[in-house]
């Protein structure tokens, strides 16, 4: 298995990462993508991914929101650096950016929209340029943010719907984008998610655990983990009524098809 969005460079891992790694690994999840919320987490997810190679892949991205208020470079510096860093070998991926209108959790602050729309379609740039997927954030804008990648026609943009909320409407929008969609724990506790689900290609899923947030059950209101990616792969196969074994092959071919790191 393949844990295609964690944030293992949040303060949450500082003191047991390696057994974080070990515990993911015992539990088959053999890869991680470690994404950026902002300039200086992608800088350390590139760090993780030089530092445990073959296992941390590296998303280097700013979120819509901004979570850490205290960055005092331009958000251009900000877009000029990330595009150097995206240039790394370690880096397969634009992320996560997006829109966000929702109210800011505690230590973090709200932008305006224009600097929202902004990062987000400076990032899109990077990842036309390079030809790298995105892992768009999208909460409380699915339609806008539809709007801002359906502009982008030429090159082709590919990617992922992070932890997808669109709902039964919004999963045709995304096909055809041609995105993917990213499952997390809380598939494991949301009935409404749950008929969403059922309802989107097998081939177009990802598996995602969003580490620390979203803890599948039984480990729900825990930090959350790569390790716990198999319970959201057993919900997964329970909702689709299919073997998880031929489930994962399809998924694991998905992720392959679109990062490009295997």
């Amino acid at each position: 298995m393949i844990d295609t969005h964690a944030h293992l460079n949040f303060p949450d891992y500082k003191k047991d990462l390696k057994q974080v790694i070990i515990r993911a690994q015992k539990a088959k999840v053999e890869k991680i993508i470690c994404v950026g919320a902002s300039l200086t987490d992608s800088q350390q997810a590139v760090a993780l991914a030089k530092k445990f190679p073959q296992v941390i892949f590296a998303a280097v991205g700013i979120h819509p929101q901004n979570t850490r208020p205290r960055e005092t470079l331009s958000l251009k510096e900000q877009i000029k650096r990330l595009e150097k860093l995206a240039q790394e070998k370690e880096v397969i991926a634009i992320g996560e950016c997006g829109l966000d209108f929702s109210l800011p959790p505690p230590g973090e602050e709200s932008r305006s929209l224009e600097e929202q729309v902004f990062l987000f379609q400076e990032q899109i740039k990077i990842a036309q340029k390079f030809d790298l997927p995105l892992s768009i954030h999208s909460r409380q804008a699915f339609k806008e943010t539809i709007n801002i990648l359906s502009q982008f026609k030429t090159p082709r943009l590919k990617g992922v719907f992070h932890c997808y909320s669109g709902g039964k409407k919004g999963i045709k929008e995304v096909e055809k984008l041609g995105f993917f969609f990213g499952i997390d724990g809380n598939l494991t506790y949301d009935a409404g998610l749950q008929n969403v689900v059922a309802l989107i290609p097998d081939n177009k899923i990802l598996l995602e655990t969003d580490s620390p947030f979203l803890a599948p059950l039984p480990h729900r209101g825990e930090r959350n983990e790569p390790a716990f990616l198999p319970y959201i792969a057993q919900k997964l196969a329970e909702i689709k009524g299919k073997r998880e074994s031929q489930l994962l092959k399809k998924i694991n071919s998905a992720t392959q098809h679109l990062f490009r790191f295997l």
